[in-house]
Formats: structure tokens, C-alpha cells, sequence
């Protein structure tokens, strides 16, 4: 009595329109999503790019230094405040909390100290950079020192302080702190200035050389052959 006409599924599922997109009908079917796919899969492994996930990570190579150096600055920062507010307020909680970022500071400190030296032999930058990384390395390595000794203070004597104690705790920690900010202001100031460690602009200008201290100028456009590389053609 009643007809009310539905969908086929069997030749919904199976009528061309679906599987790769029929005549008169928008859209496209499951073949065409599928192609679609394998087209950009093509293209992008005949362009060459890189399906590494972690192509930022692999990029850095031997220079670690990037990726570990914000530890240091965000555990130290919390300790230097967190042991402030604690003993203004009188909160041994906070303290408790400060002691902890004090002891992941000062790994994280040492370990941004020696990612930072092997940097310095192995990331290219010129002369006039080099005056720069060396104030830098100076910081740092004031840095994880102070830091080391402040844990293994704090570590011994189980943070209980006298007053004395206390505010010498707190100087230090606030030494700490501006060699931090010195040390990520000259960071700063080598990377987005003078592209130190941007493997793109590490040909331009002069390449340092710690071994012999001498400075050598990089090969300009005209200098570099066919593949980018040095010309060694004699020149008369």
C-alpha cells in the first residue's frame, strides 16, 4: 500500500558514482580518495622532503645545546622564586618545591654546559662571534657551578639555613639568575643576529677555528663551482 523509496545499499556501495566519482555526480568515491593520496605520498617522496617526525631534532646534529638549555633557565628561575616567596611567607612547602627545581637545575645546567662546548667546536660562526661565545661559555659554565654548589649545599644541610645562611642562599641564587639572563641575552644575540647555528647562513661571513685561532673567509659566489662546493681550480 505504501511505498516510499529508499537507497539501494548493495549498488550505492558498488555503482561507480562512489568509487571513483560517476558521471553527474560531485564529489568523487572511495577509489578517488585513495589516488588522491597515493599522488601526494608520490610527490612528496619525489620531491625529496623528509618524513622524519623529528626532522627539527635531527637537523640540530652534534648541537643539543638548543634543545636543552630552556631546562636549566625554567628550573632555576622557579627555584630562585619559589625559595623567596617561601622564606618571606615562611611556607616550607614552597621550600620543599624549590629544593627539587634547584636539584633539576643544576643537572640541567651542567648537561647545557657540556652540550655547549661540543657547539663551540662544531657550529661555524665567525671572529667576531667568537668574542660573543666566549662571554657566553663563561656565564654558563658560572652557571652550573653556582648551581652545583647551591644543591649540594642545600642537599647537606637538608635546607635547614640560619639567617645568615639564608640570605647568602638567596645572593647566590640571585647571582645565578642574572648570569642567566646575561647568558640568554648573548644567545640570543648570536642565533637571531648573526645566525649561529642556522646551517643556512653558516657559510657567510668567516669560520672560526678553536684548534688554530685563525680566522678564514668562506668561499664567496663566485668561488663555489657547479655543486656549491669550493672551486679548487687554480687561479693565476
Amino acid at each position: 500500500m505504501f511505498n516510499f523509496p529508499g537507497p539501494d545499499l548493495v549498488g550505492h556501495l558498488t555503482r561507480p558514482a562512489v568509487h571513483a566519482g560517476g558521471d553527474g555526480e560531485a564529489g568523487g568515491g572511495l577509489l578517488e580518495i585513495v589516488a588522491s593520496l597515493l599522488d601526494t605520498v608520490s610527490r612528496t617522496l619525489d620531491s625529496g622532503a623528509s618524513m622524519n617526525p623529528f626532522a627539527g631534532i635531527d637537523a640540530l646534529g652534534t648541537n643539543l645545546h638548543p634543545m636543552i638549555v630552556h631546562f636549566p633557565i625554567a628550573f632555576l628561575t622557579g627555584f630562585f622564586l619559589l625559595e623567596l616567596i617561601g622564606a618571606v611567607f615562611r611556607w616550607p612547602g614552597l621550600r620543599h618545591a624549590a629544593s627539587w627545581m634547584l636539584y633539576l637545575g643544576a643537572l640541567g645546567a651542567i648537561a647545557a654546559a657540556v652540550a655547549g662546548l661540543i657547539a663551540e667546536d662544531s657550529v661555524p660562526h665567525s671572529g667576531a662571534v667568537h668574542d660573543i661565545m666566549e662571554w657566553h661559555e663563561r656565564l654558563g659554565l658560572t652557571i652550573a657551578g653556582l648551581s652545583s654548589a647551591l644543591a649540594i649545599w642545600r642537599l647537606m644541610s637538608r635546607a635547614h639555613f640560619s639567617a645568615m645562611a639564608e640570605a647568602l642562599h638567596l645572593f647566590l641564587a640571585g647571582i645565578v639568575l642574572t648570569c642567566i639572563f646575561f647568558a640568554a641575552d648573548l644567545g640570543g644575540l648570536m642565533v637571531y643576529q648573526h645566525g649561529v647555528g642556522v646551517k643556512s647562513l653558516q657559510q657567510a661571513d668567516y669560520h672560526h677555528h678553536h684548534d688554530d685561532h685563525e680566522h678564514h673567509e668562506a668561499a664567496s659566489d663566485g668561488d663555489l663551482d657547479a655543486h656549491g662546493e669550493p672551486d679548487s681550480t687554480p687561479k693565476f
